[in-house]
């Protein structure tokens, strides 16, 4: 993968981290999630293929999590804390070693969606994952609305807190998430509960704060 298009998925992660990891209410899940990443959609031929992210293993602890993502030549992990409202984005690319703090953004104005059950439920890494629509009221949104299998048996963290799917009410075991208007779907192929230590949502010492235009000077403004 170019590291022009690394860094146009690492700002797009960017913005898929603040819309992870609200504080979670009721019974909330600790321990490990592992996510096939597939691309359904897209016409990519097996060197893009390879070079696209194909797993996301996402820790949870109450509050906080930690999403790793392997990128071609980029490692990625996201940082969050709901209850402080950070995020922290460490990038590994070729050894050179970044963490980057995006500035935090206001949830925009809009409706606010609407789960409904569809009445139907598959297995899903073990779980009974229940299918739900989710659409905005309007006739636009109900004729196609988002579709993902949920599971309240695995926990019921807010996953999501800025986007469509903020108001399940469960744990998203297969998801749609679109990267530069290519369709991403996300698959729990791996459910390992167990206490997560603290330590995984430390930034290591070898990181560097930077910002995104400091990390484009770092390869001479080829990204």
């Amino acid at each position: 993968m170019k590291l022009k298009t690394s860094l146009i998925l690492l700002m797009t992660f960017a913005s898929f981290s603040n819309v992870m990891a609200q504080a979670p209410k009721g019974n909330d899940f600790k321990g490990t999630i592992t996510y096939k990443i597939t691309y359904p959609d897209a016409n990519l031929d097996a060197a893009q293929m390879s070079s696209m992210p194909q797993t996301m293993i996402l820790y949870l602890n109450g509050p906080k999590s930690k999403a790793e993502l392997k990128m071609g030549e980029m490692d990625q992990t996201l940082i969050m804390d709901s209850e402080a409202k950070s995020t922290v984005i460490l990038v590994n690319i070729n050894g050179q070693k970044a963490a980057i703090k995006p500035k935090k953004n206001d949830r925009p104005a809009g409706k606010d969606p609407i789960v409904e059950s569809a009445n139907e439920s598959k297995e899903i890494a073990g779980f009974v994952a229940k299918k739900a629509n989710i659409h905005y009221g309007d006739e636009k949104s109900k004729a196609a609305p988002i579709q993902v299998f949920y599971s309240e048996e695995v926990g019921t963290n807010k996953i999501f807190y800025d986007n469509e799917y903020r108001n399940l009410p469960g744990v998203p075991l297969e998801f749609r998430y679109k990267l530069q208007g290519m369709n991403m779907l996300l698959t729990a192929t791996k459910i390992e509960k167990g206490r997560v230590s603290n330590r995984e949502f430390e930034i290591p010492g070898d990181y560097k704060e930077t910002t995104p235009e400091e990390l484009r000077k770092m390869f001479g403004g080829g990204m």
